[in-house]
């Protein structure tokens, strides 16, 4: 069977995509399945996965066209009206090969609910950097969001069959891996014993010449025990991507957000000050209901006090179902532009502030990529490092000395060091 995956959306989603592929690979016959892993964090995601599935329908008349994901979850009808044979939710996930066979055979689907995430497990990626899921679902409901509404409830996978994960991923040749949930500050609360991430971070590192990157952590995950093990451990990589959405007080209340801006502020300074070579990254929300030019402006006043490396932005957009779509004072939509734009130049000056800190240090580098001459690859604080590296290949680590900065990417010499390989 022909197999090819289209994902839109988070890093979940992408690994959730690698989990289907390997299911969906092993059906037999002679046909083409076309899956699409859908997001509905946006309006503009719903009209992406619509748009892309009513394209594939046009290029691929006689394919069998699965959409699965968030988006189902919300609109289902839409997409099987936009030419979707078959529309699956995030539950039928871990279970598509058995659903798809089924439809394929003309039978009703099996029922099920939701499994654990012990039974989720992939065994490579393509890619240089393989994703590891833990956790998934959410809590915290914040009034802007879809996501926590059609990811089902909390659930996460129990430590030590993360490390048997993981374990498999390293045997496959990944040195680094990122740790994926939809919420990891809430990792563990489903378990027995209510294990935490920082336990989890544990088991982990006994898979040896590994290291690990999380990926979005909301600050409430932000723990002592956390910022201690990271300062401690150089397994794990110092970058920290903490969602801020807002940086007023008004604007984060009404967003559902468990936090205050100073709450915020303390904790991202507390690993940028504590942890060896951190960076931060963060999420910005802009044009949210009530947001006037005074919260946007200590928005951008607590940014420029952190100088993140990474800065993603996104615009307001009313999501039917959600509480922030009955407020008042929606911002036009006009304004949310000029914010975006205002924001994203703001961005790349923090971006190249926060890489001139590391002129002249030492980082540790998994190259990527070629391009104009060098090999490009992420530090492990997540900063763009090229470095001359003839005959290298994906995957390889170099230890880089940074000697020069590039509209917020770095370039690098390489250090002669016998862990170099």
């Amino acid at each position: 069977m022909k197999v090819t995956v289209h994902t839109l959306g988070c890093r979940v989603n992408q690994y959730e995509s690698r989990l289907m592929e390997e299911q969906l690979a092993a059906l037999p016959g002679e046909g083409e399945v076309i899956l699409v892993n859908t997001c509905t964090v946006t309006a503009l995601a719903d009209r992406k996965g619509r748009k892309l599935v009513r394209q594939l329908r046009r290029e691929h008349p006689e394919a069998l066209i699965v959409a699965v994901g968030c988006q189902v979850d919300g609109a289902r009808e839409q997409l099987l009206s936009a030419g979707a044979d078959l529309a699956l939710g995030n539950r039928d996930k871990a279970r598509i090969g058995e659903l798809v066979a089924a439809f394929l055979r003309g039978e009703p689907p099996p029922t099920g609910g939701w499994p654990p995430l012990a039974r989720e497990r992939v065994h490579g990626f393509s890619r240089t950097r393989a994703l590891l899921k833990v956790q998934d679902g959410c809590t915290v409901g914040c009034s802007f969001c879809r996501t926590w509404q059609v990811r089902g409830p909390l659930r996460s996978k129990p430590p030590a069959a993360a490390r048997e994960e993981a374990a498999g991923l390293a045997k496959a040749g990944h040195r680094e891996i990122v740790i994926v949930g939809i919420n990891l500050a809430q990792y563990g609360l489903d378990l027995p014993g209510r294990p935490t991430l920082v336990g989890l971070l544990r088991e982990l590192l006994k898979v040896p010449r590994v290291r690990y990157r999380l990926t979005s952590l909301n600050p409430e995950g932000v723990t002592e025990e956390l910022i201690e093990l990271f300062a401690e451990e150089p397994r794990l990589c110092p970058y920290f991507h903490l969602p801020l959405q807002s940086g007023d007080d008004r604007v984060l209340s009404a967003m559902g957000r468990p936090y205050t801006a100073a709450e915020y502020r303390e904790k991202a300074m507390a690993l940028l000050s504590r942890v060896p070579k951190a960076t931060l990254g963060t999420d910005v929300l802009v044009g949210f209901p009530g947001e006037d030019e005074r919260a946007f402006e200590s928005t951008l006043e607590l940014l420029a006090a952190l100088v993140p490396l990474n800065l993603h932005i996104f615009r307001y957009s009313r999501r039917p179902g959600t509480r922030a779509a009955r407020l008042p004072h929606q911002v036009p939509e006009e304004e949310k532009a000029r914010r975006a734009a205002v924001l994203a130049a703001r961005g790349c000056q923090w971006a190249t502030q926060a890489a001139r800190r590391f002129l002249g240090r030492i980082l540790e580098v998994v190259l990527e990529h070629e391009e104009g001459g060098l090999w490009w690859g992420h530090a492990e604080n997540y900063l763009l490092v090229g470095v001359a590296a003839p005959g290298a290949k994906p995957g390889k680590i170099v230890t880089a000395r940074v000697h020069e900065v590039r509209e917020g990417r770095a370039v690098g010499v390489i250090v002669d060091r016998q862990e170099n390989k």
